[in-house]
């Protein structure tokens, strides 16, 4: 018998370590595979919950002996006889055996999962819907961008005075050539404004407006440019020629931009100040403006759309709401939104049972040792307090564990999962820990516990101490 009692510890040190192994060598075989079109199911980005669980749940119940040794050495000097009965029954109790605790974790680490997915592709979503406008709402001069056509300063005002616009920048959007004959968008802006509005938006740089300072007279107009325009340029002066009513400018690469506002996509574009062009009819005539960009988390949809169809007729807005409504609504997203949902609600069911189990597992010894406390004298209210604390620690080590879980989980299953197909776009989005999924859960799952305790104590004080005390032998 003694060569089985030391011969156990051995077994579960083995049998913990060979779990461990094999959980890491199943991440590590996932994050090699990733996701091949065509393959159907990935079993390891299903499991890959299950596989980083597993490490967590032993280690913290390796460490969570430990833990409550010392907090019972330290409750004996310093707390009353509430906290350390309860710490004690903690240490005693096998309240979080291997197969419960991994079940706690794993429910609490599908929801994290679920959780961090649809944060995830809400964030693509949004990401996508400014790539797509450039601004919360863009105005063009013509729906069908006939050459020409532009937005009057009238109109310009009556636009950003609409209520709920925060930042309005006009722009002028045209076709220049380069000396090669390269063909580049000319996107004509006021830098302070522009800048402003840059500023106030999403997934685009920062907006460099020093560097469209102008210069001496006669030096090279400073202009911010796409790669590619930057590559037709190069980086000595060039002249540009407008198809518009301007005269040819000779310009210098100041800055390199990936993208703006004005032009989302990848098209080839150089941002030019306003105050370098000069008209060819009248020098000092203002540069005709046929985009405008506004930005506010409120502005009024019916007053703009008026503003639009009564003084630009032949114009046309693009709310980004609109484009962000399209894409939460898709079949695709919402199909996939309630199958994560149905996770939520089937792993909290089983966090729940587990939590019931776990409980129900003690309560007939709680109920005599409540019974034995109450005829030495302790109220009701110490000892709901004794039995909550003899739950608590095992809550707060599923609590670690699932933490340990959903900070992992993102590193583990970002290579192997492409969201472009919820977004409808190339931009990136990344994966990052959803703490409400699990923190909410687990208070739930607390509070319940708290409740059903509570209860129980209740019940053994209507049954009776005698009776108690005779069902518990």
């Amino acid at each position: 018998p003694q060569r089985r009692r030391r011969a156990r510890p051995a077994t579960r040190l083995v049998a913990e370590a060979t779990a461990c192994l094999a959980a890491v060598a199943g991440i590590l075989v996932f994050r090699q595979q990733g996701t091949q079109a065509g393959t159907g199911v990935n079993l390891y980005t299903s499991a890959a919950p299950a596989l980083i669980a597993v490490p967590a749940v032993i280690v913290v119940l390796r460490v969570y002996p430990l833990v409550l040794r010392g907090l019972l050495r330290g409750t004996s000097r310093n707390s009353g006889a509430t906290a350390f009965l309860g710490l004690a029954r903690a240490a005693r109790t096998a309240l979080t055996p291997a197969l419960p605790a991994f079940a706690l974790v794993l429910a609490l680490s599908v929801t994290a999962f679920a959780g961090m997915v649809r944060d995830a592709v809400a964030r693509g979503e949004t990401a996508a819907s400014w790539q797509a406008v450039g601004a919360d709402a863009t105005v063009m001069a013509s729906a069908l961008s006939t050459p020409g056509v532009q937005i009057y300063p009238a109109a310009e005002r009556a636009a950003s005075r609409v209520p709920g616009v925060t930042h309005a920048a006009a722009v002028w959007q045209a076709n220049w050539s380069t000396q090669n004959d390269d063909q580049i968008t000319g996107l004509v802006v006021d830098p302070a404004s522009y800048a402003a509005l840059a500023a106030a938006t999403q997934g685009f740089p920062p907006l460099p407006a020093r560097l469209l300072q102008p210069g001496r007279a006669g030096a090279p107009v400073p202009v911010l440019a796409s790669p590619q325009a930057a590559a037709y340029l190069g980086h000595s002066a060039s002249t540009l020629t407008s198809d518009g009513p301007v005269q040819p400018v000779r310009v210098q690469v100041a800055g390199v931009v990936p993208a703006t506002q004005a032009l989302p996509g990848t098209s080839a574009f150089v941002i030019i100040p306003r105050s370098a062009l000069h008209s060819f009819a009248i020098p000092a005539a203002p540069v005709p403006v046929n985009e405008l960009l506004l930005t506010g988390a409120g502005i009024d949809r019916t007053r703009l759309t008026a503003v639009v169809r009564t003084m630009i007729p032949e114009g046309g807005v693009t709310f980004r709401s609109d484009i962000l409504n399209s894409l939460a609504s898709a079949p695709l997203q919402h199909g996939t939104f309630v199958l994560f949902a149905l996770a939520v609600v089937v792993a909290a069911g089983l966090g729940l049972a587990v939590m019931l189990v776990e409980l129900a597992l003690g309560a007939a010894e709680r109920e005599v040792t409540l019974a034995r406390l109450a005829t030495m004298g302790l109220d009701e209210r110490h000892r709901t307090r004794m039995v909550v604390l003899e739950v608590l620690p095992a809550v707060i080590a599923a609590a670690v564990a699932a933490w340990a879980c959903a900070v992992v989980l993102p590193r583990v299953v970002a290579p192997a999962i492409d969201l472009s197909a919820f977004t409808g776009s190339s931009a990136a989005v990344a994966l990052t820990p959803d703490v409400a999924a699990v923190a909410l859960p687990l208070a739930g799952l607390a509070a319940v516990a708290a409740v059903a305790l509570a209860i129980e104590v209740r019940t053994g004080r209507r049954r009776g101490v005698t009776a108690s005390l005779r069902a518990g032998g």
